[in-house]
């Protein structure tokens, strides 16, 4: 499994902006210009295609598109 293809596939669903121009150790919110509620929505999704639980205290630890892959790849792993 490739988790960082198929969240970059996800996060796609949610940025105007071809995802190959995503710096992945960017901080999240200047990379992907996603708001709040967004981000929520795409955790969902996350979640669902993963099939894993993010707690909502673990979603502090995502400063970066990098975190959230590792995080992935952790749970999936």
């Amino acid at each position: 499994m490739d988790v960082k293809k198929e969240f970059l596939d996800i996060l796609q669903d949610y940025v105007d902006f071809p995802v190959e121009e995503v710096n992945t150790e960017e901080a999240f919110k200047a990379a992907s210009g996603i708001d709040s509620f967004v981000f929520i929505e795409m955790i969902a999704q996350i979640e669902s295609h993963f099939g894993i639980s993010i707690p909502n205290a673990d979603l502090k630890s995502f400063n970066t598109i990098s975190d959230i892959i590792r995080y992935i790849e952790s749970k999936v792993s």
